[in-house]
């Protein structure tokens, strides 16, 4: 993984966890119990619980990598990374109805699906913000030709001397 990408990805899902935790707190703690007809802080209720878990994952996630230095091949990373970055796109369709809510019947669906996984399994979005991590992993380098290391057939020519 080059720095730049681990940098830029755990800075960016650090923030989010930060801000995810803060708003989190201040509803628990009762700040929150008066402004409860906002839009905002009805989509912070609804959505800050997943968007942490998730940041959580792709936190841990990027620092195994970064730290092992894990590489995946190309094929992993490309599947790792469509599966991560939908799930965050589906998460982010959940937001759509609170700033336009004349979506708000057409876009139910991911609202209800978010909801329903971070009351029942909110371990999926640790699982998914690890497929991010590893989306953003290194590629392990193709095997060279002839160097013996591939998985490519070997040849051995047996000489046997005559007794006679």
């Amino acid at each position: 993984m080059k720095k730049m990408t681990f940098t830029g990805n755990l800075a960016a899902f650090i923030l989010v966890f930060a801000v995810c935790a803060g708003f989190l707190t201040w509803w628990h703690l009762g700040g929150g119990s008066a402004s409860v007809s906002s839009p905002l802080v009805q989509l912070g209720v609804i959505l800050a619980a997943p968007f942490l878990v998730y940041s959580i994952g792709v936190i841990l996630g990027l620092i195994f990598l970064w730290l092992k230095k894990t590489t995946v091949r190309r094929v992993t990373k490309i599947i790792c990374r469509v599966l991560g970055i939908a799930s965050l796109a589906f998460m982010l369709l959940a937001i759509i109805p609170v700033f336009f809510p004349r979506y708000g019947d057409a876009l139910l669906g991911p609202v209800q699906v978010v909801v329903i996984i971070a009351m029942t399994a909110p371990i999926l979005f640790v699982v998914l913000g690890v497929l991010y991590a590893i989306g953003c992993a290194g590629v392990t380098p193709a095997a060279v030709k002839g160097s013996g290391t591939g998985t490519g057939s070997t040849s051995v020519t047996c000489v046997h001397e005559n007794e006679g």
